[in-house]
């Protein structure tokens, strides 16, 4: 099962001469893509929301932040793969979108990758595992939560489903809340030898910086971000917003370390709820969110 729909993007045009913005430089993918380039992949799907109880609409996140980086300043090559559309066999989308991510590695390309509920992180990590199958990896979340239930797969199993399958995996997460996260949670956590930190000491220790210069011990470091870990004022559209969480500027600097890694090799977004948002907020943030990673990402400039 592999059902792609495609994305068609305009916005403002100052210059007909002059290529300055996303929309204007976008391509749509193909096996002979120019190599390390950035390449935006899709998974629209909230089924994992569903099975958490949680409030669903982020299956329609894809589309509207990547309307919101339409418009916005960028003047190299980037392309476009489409989109998964996701259905109720949730497995069965995450399989499907572990070979588009896989797909998009083997001919050269950044996946960038749009959720989604968090569950697209699964399907992210198939993906990095099928193009690195026998490498030292590392996982990093920005996340309020572990999501790290043992049950039904949904958007708050990933983690534990990828360490009890992956013994060659570390996972790293920041920005854990004790108002989001059971003691067995945390327990499980513990027993995992996950690496995380309350946001109260991302904010107030040099933990995050520490903990990324500890990732040149790893082959390959891929990342994820859910929109949940943000302040609720800048991003209400998401199925667990929260009070308590990072501000935009406070994200914005934590992505933009993490595009400077030099074994960084794929990124997504996650849990942007449009139906849920407030004056396009959290769609928005999401679209600034990647084009600072694109921005700051080495290979990209």
């Amino acid at each position: 099962m592999k059902r792609l729909k495609h994305h068609e993007y305009s916005g403002r045009v100052d210059d007909e001469n002059k290529p300055e913005r996303l929309h204007q430089v976008v391509k749509q993918w193909s096996e002979d893509a120019e190599r390390d380039r950035p390449a935006f992949i899709g998974f629209c799907s909230d089924e994992g929301v569903h099975r958490n109880k949680g409030r669903p609409g982020a299956k329609e996140g894809p589309y509207k932040v990547r309307e919101k980086l339409a418009s916005l300043p960028y003047m190299d090559t980037v392309y476009e793969y489409g989109s998964i559309a996701g259905e109720q066999d949730l497995e069965g989308s995450q399989e499907a979108l572990g070979e588009c991510v896989a797909e998009v590695f083997a001919t050269g390309q950044f996946p960038l990758i749009v959720g989604g509920g968090h569950e697209t992180l699964y399907g992210h990590y198939l993906g990095v595992r099928r193009q690195y199958p026998d490498a030292k990896v590392a996982v990093v979340n920005l996340d309020a939560h572990f999501d790290m239930r043992d049950e039904e797969p949904s958007s708050g199993t990933m983690f534990h489903q990828i360490l009890t399958e992956d013994e060659n995996i570390d996972y790293f997460v920041f920005g854990i809340q004790l108002g989001g996260n059971t003691k067995t949670l945390f327990d499980t956590a513990d027993a995992f030898g996950v690496k995380y930190a309350l946001i109260e000491d991302v904010r107030n220790t040099g933990i995050f910086e520490e903990s990324l210069e500890s990732l040149d011990a790893y082959d390959v470091v891929f990342a994820t971000l859910c929109m949940d870990s943000v302040q609720q004022g800048a991003a209400p559209g998401t199925s667990a917003p929260s009070p308590n969480g990072f501000t935009a500027s406070e994200v914005h600097d934590m992505v933009g370390s993490l595009a400077k890694l030099p074994n960084i090799v794929s990124f997504d977004i996650s849990e942007v709820a449009p139906r849920l948002d407030i004056d396009d907020r959290t769609s928005g943030l999401a679209a600034s969110l990647f084009h600072r990673f694109m921005i700051e990402k080495e290979t990209f400039r």
